[in-house]
């Protein structure tokens, strides 16, 4: 009979991602259960440490096979993921810190490099995760240092293997980072140098929130991911060929703090205004399912749609309704701005939008259009009687 671990070596104390957890060991033999303590023994070092906890109940993980070490860290992201929603900021993202905790946050959508940004560029920075960040509200970060997912051959893509941080040399693991700055990550193998480039804000933060877990469970899920794009300075995405040209440009912009003053004007629900979301409720297009096919009249008195969060800038509003984000311009992000509780008439809101833009002599057909289009849509509602 092969001999397993036993005693306190069977169930490992970890804290990673903000939580507790229990790693059985228990049906690995001997030297494949050390090797997996190995795997994680920054989250074994961060339960004894003073980092963030925001869920004290410890979960019992089990190791089955060593051979099954990507599995196993997967599905523990998960369970965190799920253990997290409404809690913080949940992002697809790795996470880099220097010799003081500031963090770098490199988001990108899968395959799109952050793994391999984590190990190339943790060479000379401390490792905090290579997958997913949970972000506090106060912009502390828990981290989740757990075995980074590496391709080793590229004509598998979805086998990953998953050494220790120490076996790759990654910098040490700060227990209490916390975020400095925060790039979206764009590779483009013509390039001839890498660049970080400003993006707007509005841009920015459509390019983060697919990389996001349940944002519009949190009551200003928006203007969280606004103040983590502006953290440090202006939003911004880094464009490089290969990673590895990458250390000087990302540690000085790390290093270089501007933090800008707001840029944008958080426009959150308020009370009966914010949108009850259940899974499948909603419309197709993300709407409520309001009766936009039917033709707006100058008296129809009309209201913003529930919704999950909004941020206006530069002319501009992003209104997240459940999952699903809607970017309004022109005559559509003044309408929905104008048309504030209890409703305003089709044509107060027709003169709403001449006021801004200046007079047209097809303003009233074209406010109506945009009337009908966000009644689509749901961002607008007509009021009740």
């Amino acid at each position: 009979m092969s001999d397993h671990a036993k005693g306190s070596d069977r169930h490992l104390d970890l804290v990673t991602m903000g939580c507790r957890w229990v790693l059985d060991v228990s049906a690995l033999e001997v030297s494949a259960a050390r090797e997996m303590s190995a795997r994680w023994q920054r989250c074994r070092d961060l339960a004894a440490s003073t980092t963030v906890v925001l869920d004290e109940d410890p979960m019992t993980i089990t190791a089955r096979t060593s051979a099954a070490a990507y599995d196993l860290s997967r599905e523990l992201t998960r369970r965190g993921l799920t253990r997290l929603t409404g809690r913080a900021t949940l992002l697809h993202a790795a996470a880099l810190a220097d010799e003081h905790g500031r963090s770098l946050v490199l988001v990108a959508p899968s395959g799109g490099g952050k793994s391999t940004a984590a190990r190339v560029l943790g060479q000379r920075l401390g490792y905090v995760s290579d997958e997913s960040v949970i972000l506090l509200e106060d912009h502390r970060i828990a981290p989740h240092p757990k075995p980074p997912s590496l391709v080793t051959d590229p004509e598998r893509p979805f086998h990953k293997e998953e050494p220790s941080p120490e076996e790759i040399g990654l910098g040490p693991t700060p227990p209490a980072p916390w975020l400095g700055r925060l790039l979206t990550l764009t590779r483009d193998p013509q390039l001839a140098e890498p660049s970080i480039e400003t993006v707007g804000v509005i841009d920015q933060i459509l390019a983060i929130l697919p990389e996001t877990s349940s944002t519009w469970l949190l009551p200003d899920g928006l203007d969280r991911l606004a103040r983590a794009a502006t953290a440090g300075g202006a939003p911004a995405r880094l464009r490089y060929a290969e990673i590895a040209s990458c250390h000087d440009l990302v540690l000085a912009h790390l290093g270089r703090e501007s933090p800008d003053a707001p840029t944008w004007e958080h426009v959150p629900p308020v009370g009966s205004q914010r949108l009850e979301y259940v899974a499948g409720a909603l419309g197709e297009d993300g709407g409520e399912g309001d009766d936009g096919g039917e033709a707006v009249a100058d008296t129809d008195v009309l209201v913003r749609g529930h919704w999950s969060d909004a941020i206006a800038a530069e002319g501009e509003v992003l209104v997240l309704a459940g999952p699903r984000p809607l970017r309004l311009a022109g005559p559509g992000a003044i309408l929905w701005r104008a048309a504030v509780a209890p409703g305003r008439r089709v044509d107060e809101l027709a003169a709403a939008v001449v006021a801004e833009l200046g007079e047209h002599p097809q303003a009233r057909s074209l406010v109506q259009t945009a009337a009908s289009d966000l009644l689509r849509h749901g961002a607008l509602r007509r009021a009740l009687p």
